[in-house]
């Protein structure tokens, strides 16, 4: 009985470093911010965004922006699907997808 105990705190022991080694990593890997996936911006806060910050930085931006122009009344061409293509890649869609958002950034 005692082996079993002993061999069961062992594996115990071995998957909580597991645990604490992986959780360490993924705390060293959070520090640094995402890249983002553009290299040009329309808007040059944005880039300027992205460059201090990554994609986190720029994607709390936008949403600022778009909560004061709903605070104002503005709602059309406000979700990020109005202006971009696609949420992966963020390829800007249309002629001129900034004119919207860009007033309120």
């Amino acid at each position: 009985m005692t082996h079993k105990i002993a061999l069961a705190a062992a594996f115990s022991v071995v998957f909580a470093a597991g645990l604490v080694a992986s959780s360490a990593n993924a705390a060293a890997e959070g520090d640094a911010p995402k890249p983002c996936v553009g290299t040009s911006f329309k808007i040059a806060k944005v880039g300027a965004a992205c460059e201090s910050g990554g994609q986190s930085k720029v994607k709390k931006m936008m949403k600022e922006a778009v909560k004061k122009a709903k605070a104002a009344g503005v709602t059309e061409g406000m979700k990020c699907k109005d202006c971009h293509v696609d949420l992966k890649a963020y390829k800007l869609k249309g002629d001129d997808p900034v004119g919207a958002i860009k007033k309120w950034l």
